[in-house]
């Protein structure tokens, strides 16, 4: 009988095998790059989660749409009962008749009601009041729809467009440092970096976490720059850009934190090629002096950064 014992292996849930080479794992935004056939962007079954997690602008796109045909249909109801069961609508052409009978079609749903047009046949009125139950019915839920996406908390931290590899202390060190872009606060904030790569002898991917400086700080008012040293126990350790190339290493970043504002725990993720990897580099300061006594903190220079020489690794 074969046992199977824990082998304590470290994976962040991509598995050993190598499907995507020369592709990251993580995209700069944080999303995995994984796309799963079968399973809709939109599901109908899940609606809810749909609406509040797709794209603002792809939200206000539908919702607009939405709208528009809803009204459009019922403009073209009103048509087919005879733009003479609608006060005030004078007979015309069809094109004329069919936006007068739109605009009429808005004042209901929305229960604006200006005064100028009103249903006085039997049909038109049937249909009014089918309009106005769903308008109200569209409303209430487009407005939980609408709460539910800003209240979602969300961590919005922006990383630098690099990692480098500087000089520290003695050593070299693997950097990288971001910010948070609210105004809010972000308390006991974590963050646990990994790096994988495609062993070339097995066809396997490898995980290794890179132990920090400091992983984990009690509040984040500045930016945060996040340090692994290179030691003889890091697999930095007497590499260059050029073997983690062939390996198609990737820095994964993980950050929690407790968001103050929703009082909930926030995740953000974010990744590194090797290619966005600079090494013989070192960050400029963000800090600013100025009077007031006020510390200042230069977002713009998140990115920024000059070459320096490296120290040597024996």
């Amino acid at each position: 009988m074969k046992v199977f014992r824990n082998s304590q292996k470290n994976d962040l849930g991509f598995g050993e095998k190598s499907y995507n080479n020369g592709s990251r794992l993580i995209n700069r935004d944080g999303s995995f790059n994984v796309k799963s056939k079968g399973i809709s962007s939109f599901n109908v079954s899940d609606i809810y989660h749909s609406l509040i997690t797709i794209k603002w602008w792809l939200f206000a796109l539908l919702i607009s749409t939405l709208f528009f045909v809803v009204n459009a249909l019922f403009a073209l109801l009103y048509l087919y009962c005879g733009v003479d069961q609608i006060t005030s609508i004078p007979a015309g052409d069809l094109t004329s008749n069919f936006w007068d009978a739109f605009y009429f079609s808005t004042q209901t749903m929305t229960t604006v009601g200006y005064g100028l047009f009103a249903p006085v046949g039997t049909h038109a009125k049937i249909f009014a009041s089918a309009e106005a139950f769903i308008g109200l019915l569209g409303f209430a839920v487009a407005t939980g729809i609408l709460y539910g996406r800003f209240s979602r908390p969300l961590a919005r931290l922006k990383y630098s467009k690099n990692a480098l590899i500087a000089p520290y202390q003695e050593i070299n060190a693997m950097m990288f440092r971001m910010v948070n872009m609210r105004s809010n606060q972000l308390i006991e904030v974590e963050v646990s970096v990994n790096m994988v790569w495609l062993n070339k002898e097995t066809n396997k991917r490898e995980y290794a976490n890179l132990p920090l400086e400091l992983k984990k700080i009690n509040f984040m008012p500045l930016g945060w720059t996040l340090v692994h040293a290179i030691d003889e126990a890091s697999p930095f350790w007497g590499k260059s850009a050029s073997y983690f190339a062939d390996q198609d290493a990737e820095l994964i970043v993980l950050v929690k934190a407790f968001e103050e504002s929703f009082s909930q725990v926030v995740y953000s993720r974010a990744s590194y090629r090797v290619e966005e990897i600079v090494w013989g580099a070192k960050f400029v300061s963000m800090m600013e002096n100025r009077s007031g006594g006020i510390v200042h903190l230069d977002v713009d220079a998140l990115d920024k950064f000059q070459e320096v020489s490296l120290n040597s690794q024996s």
